[in-house]
């Protein structure tokens, strides 16, 4: 989500079409979540909400996901996701819903650096096109972020995940780094990947960047992504709108 160094899809998580429910995603160094799938060990401020949308393209499969996420309490945050794919002749739609928690008591300070850690659980669920909405799966991801500098921030995940179609369990892991060479906007780069490649897909590799149209409000970016084993690109263009005022919260 995004957030002043403190965003979470996105977001990891789990991406709506592969992963799909953890990965919900920052403006600054601990950013993650959109443009990034891997997620950070940070929450929205209480009462603030973010809403994120973007357009996915592989071959001639298309995608159309809002991603929208409040924090609750301090420490505290909630995601969901929708997903309209095309073309729609097997599943009509997707969605997850997902909490992490990363109190900020959960930080160290260490010589390389802030490291912060949080949880982040999450589910799923598709609607076919011939029946209504059922779950099809469920994970758990442990977070952490170094922020190094001003500059760089590292993130990565780790977990279980379910598959509810087959019953199998899966372990993913995200790597990303992060780079902010200008208060206007970031580039990043990270890796996804799971044990159970048969069922979750190859690893996952996918660089892009953020630029700010209104620092640290509006943000649009752009990344670029294959699969192991595929030749197919992955395209995203999206946006952020951070900062959203949902209601005051307590002192």
């Amino acid at each position: 989500m995004m957030k002043q160094d403190s965003r979470v899809n996105v977001s990891v998580c789990l991406r709506p079409a592969a992963w799909g429910l953890l990965a919900l995603a920052c403006a600054g160094p601990a950013l993650s979540g959109r443009p990034l799938s891997s997620d950070d060990a940070a929450t929205a401020d209480p009462g603030s909400c973010q809403l994120e949308g973007w357009g996915e393209k592989v071959g001639s499969s298309r995608a159309l996901v809002l991603a929208p996420a409040c924090g609750i309490v301090e420490g505290l945050e909630i995601d969901v996701d929708y997903t309209h794919p095309h073309p729609r002749d097997e599943i009509r739609g997707e969605s997850g819903f997902a909490v992490k928690w990363a109190p900020k008591s959960w930080g160290l300070l260490t010589s390389a650096g802030q490291i912060n850690f949080g949880l982040k659980a999450g589910v799923g669920f598709e609607r076919p096109s011939d029946s209504g909405w059922r779950r099809n799966g469920q994970g758990l991801l442990g977070l952490a972020t170094l922020v190094v500098n001003e500059d760089f921030a590292l993130h990565a995940n780790l977990g279980p995940h379910q598959d509810r179609a087959s019953g199998l369990t899966g372990t993913a892991l995200n790597l990303a780094l992060v780079w902010v060479p200008s208060p206007m906007g970031l580039l990043f780069a990270e890796v996804q990947s799971n044990d159970r490649r048969s069922v979750f897909g190859g690893t996952q590799r996918t660089m892009g960047g953020l630029w700010w149209v209104t620092p640290d409000k509006l943000g649009l970016s752009l990344t670029v992504g294959q699969q192991a084993g595929s030749s197919q690109m992955q395209w995203t263009l999206g946006f952020g709108w951070y900062g959203l005022t949902a209601w005051e919260a307590s002192p």
